[in-house]
């Protein structure tokens, strides 16, 4: 038995508690759907046997027949595990039991739950089914519940989550949620999504993937092209070329539908309920998704550029706020506000999100020292001498060609050259009442953190930074990524910084030293 988010104080024995209320069960629709799904699953097969199975081996079915297993698993283990699913609402928890092989069981505090997402796949979505993710702040969702209606998906938002959910106006109750649109997608961001190095290699295998399917059907889709780029190419160059295009092509329009499916009819909304505002994205053509993120845990904004796409103003945006995850390995994390945009949009939008006058992401930056490029500079040359050095030692033994000492000396202006950009990332200021850090080589990080939200300070001094006269700056937080840093500042910067953004931190450290030593009782501020 596991437990995926443990009350605050330790329970007094393992397993659900005994509560009154009853268990559900998720709706049968669901059987019906993969039930549909079963049968899909088997067409390839089916069809490729039917029609264009005569004279050919069984073996050489092999990939529809793969695609039908990988069907018909999915399609029951979906109906176990809707045979083997229970869940229930009670006072103070949110319990879950499920399993095929192994029982598990799961609760949420109530008090804990911090977002309440529904998301619908096109199956659901014919079938008037959602999924309701109860996120509790961790990376992984505390509670995933596929399927339930989607009036019992609406339910429970709005009993979880009071105010979420925007009320129907002209039912006698309440009027509807008053939402303000804050941003929405444009269609020439799917640029900015499809210029990844990715492309090419999902463009190869989209190729390959189509080139085993038309194979089905005794249909040689790569020998045509080859046969059409021999036409139309003269020379081996040109030839690498054109197959280089067809690939590009390829991983575009995936990319591209992809975005599409995942951002249509994206919108940032600012709803206000009973009890306060809260920032909602709703997006997704085929499967949609919504998420809530309340105003009152909003510590800040965090802007990060990719080094290769910065030539074209590219930054992806969140929020800084506690109980939400900053990454996921299954979606977009919960903190992100916005797809992949431009660098433009993202601080427009920052300034609506970020309570008060003050657009902090447009103040202008301190500059660090230069002794921070020269650190830099220093850690370039030490990593090409040493890298070179052990490939010399390596190709005096023969175990490495002995030519290969000289590539990190050749490589040295592109390190000196790295070393300069990561050096003009370097940035910080204090505005209003925001915090703004900036750094960083392969992404450039912009953390903009309110004051209210810095719990510490970590200061660090290595000795080539004391040689230096350098010291490193870190702000602990509850929210966000739960650290950010701003390396490489002068003592005089810091002390400054410090003073501004947290002086209550540094008062004990900057009263008299005869004062420290009296034995007086300190001041509880």
């Amino acid at each position: 038995m596991t437990t995926a988010d443990a009350p605050e104080h330790p329970a007094p024995a393992p397993g659900p508690p005994d509560d009154d209320a009853p268990w559900q069960r998720l709706n049968g629709r669901l059987i019906w759907v993969n039930l549909v799904r079963l049968v899909l699953s088997t067409l390839p097969t089916v069809l490729s046997m039917v029609f264009f199975g005569t004279g050919r081996r069984l073996a050489d079915l092999w990939p529809a027949m793969a695609a039908t297993g990988v069907g018909m698993f999915i399609s029951v283990s979906d109906v176990v595990r809707w045979l083997r699913t229970r869940y229930r609402v009670t006072d103070e928890l949110v319990e879950i039991k499920t399993g095929r092989l192994l029982r598990v069981y799961r609760q949420v505090p109530r008090e804990r739950i911090r977002a309440v997402d529904h998301k619908a796949m096109l199956r659901h979505r014919l079938a008037g089914l959602r999924v309701v993710v109860i996120s509790s702040g961790r990376s992984r969702p505390a509670l995933r519940l596929d399927a339930v209606s989607k009036e019992t998906a609406q339910e429970l938002r709005r009993e979880l989550m009071p105010g979420s959910a925007p009320d129907a106006a002209g039912d006698g109750a309440r009027p509807a949620a008053q939402e303000t649109v804050l941003a929405e997608a444009r269609w020439y961001w799917i640029f900015y999504n499809v210029i990844n190095i990715w492309g090419m290699l999902v463009g190869a295998l989209l190729l390959w993937s189509l080139d085993s399917l038309l194979d089905l059907v005794n249909l040689d889709l790569t020998g045509a092209l080859g046969r059409l780029i021999d036409h139309l190419a003269t020379g081996r160059t040109g030839r690498y070329a054109l197959w280089a295009a067809v690939v590009f092509v390829l991983g575009f329009s995936a990319l591209a539908s992809g975005f599409i499916k995942e951002n249509g009819n994206f919108q940032l909304l600012r709803r206000v309920k009973e009890d306060g505002t809260a920032l909602v994205t709703r997006q997704g053509l085929l499967t949609t998704r919504e998420v809530h993120r309340d105003d009152r845990r909003l510590r800040g904004i965090h802007l990060s550029e990719p080094l290769f796409w910065r030539w074209i103003g590219l930054t992806e945006t969140a929020v800084i706020s506690t109980g939400l995850a900053s990454w996921s390995l299954t979606s977009e994390p919960a903190s992100s506000i916005l797809p992949r945009g431009p660098i433009g949009e993202a601080r427009r939008v920052a300034g609506m999100v970020l309570p008060g006058p003050v657009r902090p992401l447009e103040a202008p930056l301190r500059r660090h020292p230069r002794a921070a490029l020269y650190r830099r500079l220093l850690w370039a040359a030490t990593f090409c001498g040493v890298l070179s050095g052990l490939l010399a030692w390596l190709g005096a033994t023969r175990v490495v060609p002995g030519w290969l000492w000289t590539v990190p000396l050749w490589a040295a202006p592109l390190a000196a050259a790295l070393a300069v950009v990561a050096f003009r990332t370097l940035g910080h200021t204090y505005v209003g009442r925001y915090l703004v850090l900036r750094h960083g080589l392969s992404r450039r990080q912009t953390a903009v953190l309110s004051r209210e939200a810095v719990l510490g300070l970590k200061v660090r001094q290595s000795l080539v930074q004391r040689w230096l006269g350098l010291v490193s700056l870190g702000v602990p937080t509850a929210a966000g990524m739960r650290f950010y840093q701003a390396p490489d500042m002068t003592v005089d910067q810091f002390m400054t910084l410090t003073g501004e953004a947290a002086p209550e931190l540094l008062a004990e450290f900057l009263r008299p030293a005869p004062e420290r030593n009296s034995g007086e009782p300190r001041d509880s501020h």
